[in-house]
C-alpha cells in the first residue's frame, strides 16, 4: 500500500438529524420533555465538537486538503412535525455546533441538501423559486427533478431558508445552502467510480403509494423515471408529513398521528378514516365515485382502502420498526428495484457516452433510522453496488431497537466511502463506541478511506467517547419520557 496518505474528505453526508423535534437527540429538551432549541443539546454539542476534530485531522494528515462539503440528506429539519421556529432555530444550533464562530474552517460554507419526506417542502420552495426565475425567458411547468450529477452546467437550486439561517452566522456571510433532488451523484472520471445519493423515501412503498394507486386503477406501468416518481408521489409526500408542522391545530395533531402509525391496530383505525376522506376528495376533485367499478370487480373505495391499508395502515410494521434486522425482504427488494430502474436510468442519462465506463458504485440513504453497510448485486450495474444508510438521531418510541442508530458518510476525492458509525440505541445501558465500516464484504478490498478514519476516531478517542456518554444519556432519558406518556402509574 502507498506510503501517500489519502485526501482529507471531500464530503461528509448526514441524515435524519429531525432537528426541532424533542424525539431528536440533537434537540435540547426542557425538564417536561418539550422542545427548547434555543439552547444546543448535550449530544449536539460533543458531537460537533468530535466530529470538527476527526474531520480536521484528516484534512491536516494532506496539506492543502480544502474544507469538507456537508451534505443533508434529508430529514434534517422536523417540518411535518415541528413548528418552523422550532425548526429553525434547531437548524441554527446545528450550524453553530459545525461552524464555532472564531474556529478554524473544517466545513465548507457551501453545503448541499438532498430533501426527504419530513423537509420536502424545502423542495417545493426550491422547485417555484426555479420556476420563477424561468419566467422571462422560457417558461414551462414545475421541474420534478434537479440534474443528478454535482457541478453539472445547470446552476444549483438554492434554499433561501437554510442560507438565510446559515448567514446568521458572522463568519458566514457567503454561505450557501443548494437544494438537489431527489438524488445527488458524484462520478470520478479517472476511475469511473460513482457515488450516488438519496434520502430513500422512494425506496419506501409508503410514499409511492400514489404510483401504485394508477398501477391499479389504470394498469398503468411503473414511474420510469424519477420525475415521474416525483410527479405522482409528491403531492402524497406533502399531504403525509411535509410542513404539518406549522399547520395549527392540524399540525399539533400530527405528532399523534406519527405515534398512531407506529402502532398496529390504532394505525387500522386511522386508514379507515383516511380512506373515507380519500373518497370524498376523489368525488369532489375528480367527480369519481367511491363505488366505481375498477379492476376484477373491486370498486374505487375499495381499492383505495387496499392500498391504503398496506402503506400507511403497515407503517407500525415497516423497516424502522422491524428491531431485529437492517432491511426486510422487500424493502431489499423495494432498494435494488430503485437502483435498477429509475435511478439507474438517470445515472446514464446524465453521463451519456461516459455511462460504460461506470464501475464501482456506491449508494447512500437515510430514512429507515437504521444504520448499515452491505455491498448488493443490482442488475445493470457492473459491479456490486455497496450500499451505506445513515440511520437516524431519533428516540420516537420507548423501547431500544438495536438496529437503530445514527452514522456519518464521509466520501474522498478518488470516491472512496467509509462510514463513521456513530451509535445504535444502548442496549442495558450500554451503547457501542463510534467506529469506522465499510461495505466491502462480496469483494473485501484496501479502504484507504475507511483505515485513515479508523486512526482518527482512535487519536480523538477521548472526544467521542464523551459524545457516546451524552447519546446514551439523551437516549435513555427519552425513552423514559416516552413510556411515561404509554403508560399510567400502577397499570398492569
Amino acid at each position: 500500500m502507498s506510503d501517500v496518505p489519502p485526501p482529507g474528505p471531500r464530503y461528509l453526508c448526514l441524515s435524519d438529524l429531525h432537528l426541532g423535534a424533542a424525539y431528536s437527540l440533537l434537540t435540547h429538551s426542557d425538564d417536561d420533555g418539550r422542545p427548547d432549541p434555543s439552547t444546543a443539546s448535550a449530544t449536539l454539542v460533543a458531537f460537533g465538537q468530535a466530529l470538527r476534530q476527526t474531520v480536521a485531522a484528516l484534512q491536516t494528515a494532506t496539506p492543502g486538503s480544502p474544507p469538507t462539503t456537508l451534505v443533508l440528506l434529508g430529514d434534517v429539519l422536523d417540518m411535518g412535525l415541528s413548528p418552523m421556529g422550532d425548526t429553525a432555530a434547531g437548524f441554527q444550533r446545528f450550524i453553530e455546533a459545525l461552524y464555532p464562530a472564531g474556529a478554524p474552517a473544517v466545513f465548507s460554507p457551501h453545503v448541499l441538501c438532498v430533501p426527504g419526506n419530513h423537509d420536502h417542502h424545502l423542495w417545493r420552495i426550491a422547485q417555484d423559486r426555479q420556476y420563477l426565475q424561468a419566467l422571462d425567458s422560457a417558461p414551462a411547468d414545475l421541474v420534478q427533478a434537479t440534474p443528478l450529477l454535482a457541478g453539472g452546467p445547470t446552476p444549483p437550486v438554492p434554499s433561501e431558508l437554510l442560507t438565510r439561517l446559515m448567514r446568521r452566522q458572522p463568519q458566514l456571510a457567503d454561505a450557501t445552502v443548494s437544494i438537489v433532488y431527489p438524488n445527488l451523484g458524484l462520478f470520478h472520471e479517472a476511475s469511473g467510480r460513482c457515488v450516488l445519493m438519496h434520502h430513500g423515501h422512494y425506496v419506501d412503498s409508503t410514499y409511492t403509494a400514489m404510483s401504485s394507486l394508477n398501477q391499479a386503477l389504470w394498469q398503468q406501468k411503473p414511474p420510469p423515471t424519477v420525475a415521474d416518481i416525483e410527479a405522482q408521489n409528491g403531492p402524497w409526500v406533502d399531504f403525509l408529513w411535509s410542513d404539518l408542522g406549522s399547520a395549527g391545530a392540524t399540525g399539533q395533531g400530527a405528532l399523534a398521528l406519527y405515534e398512531v402509525l407506529r402502532d398496529a391496530a390504532a394505525s387500522r383505525r386511522f386508514t379507515q378514516r383516511a380512506g373515507d376522506e380519500a373518497v370524498r376528495l376523489l368525488s369532489a376533485t375528480l367527480g369519481i365515485s367511491g363505488q366505481s367499478q375498477t379492476v376484477k370487480g373491486l370498486t374505487v373505495e375499495q381499492l383505495l382502502r387496499a392500498l391504503l391499508d398496506v402503506t400507511l395502515g403497515r407503517a407500525a410494521e415497516s423497516e424502522r420498526d422491524a428491531d431485529l434486522q437492517v432491511i426486510s425482504s422487500d424493502g431489499l427488494q423495494q432498494l435494488v428495484a430503485y437502483l435498477a430502474g429509475p435511478l439507474k436510468r438517470q445515472l446514464d442519462e446524465a453521463l451519456g457516452s461516459a455511462a460504460p465506463r461506470v464501475g464501482a458504485t456506491r449508494f447512500i440513504y437515510g430514512h429507515t433510522h437504521k444504520p448499515w453497510q452491505r455491498e448488493l448485486p443490482v442488475p445493470g450495474y457492473a459491479m456490486p453496488v455497496a450500499v451505506y444508510n445513515t440511520g437516524g438521531w431519533v428516540i420516537d418510541q420507548p423501547t431500544m431497537g438495536s438496529s437503530q442508530g445514527a452514522a456519518a458518510v464521509l466520501i474522498d476525492e478518488a470516491l472512496n466511502v467509509a462510514s463513521l458509525r456513530l451509535f445504535n440505541d444502548p442496549l442495558n445501558g450500554v451503547m457501542a463506541p463510534v467506529h469506522a465500516a465499510d461495505a466491502a464484504g462480496i469483494r473485501p478490498q484496501a479502504n484507504p478511506l475507511r483505515e485513515a478514519l479508523a486512526a482518527a476516531i482512535e487519536a480523538q478517542a477521548d472526544a467521542w467517547q464523551q459524545f457516546t456518554q451524552a447519546a446514551c444519556s439523551a437516549a435513555e432519558r427519552q425513552a423514559e419520557r416516552l413510556l411515561d406518556r404509554f403508560f399510567t402509574p400502577g397499570q398492569s
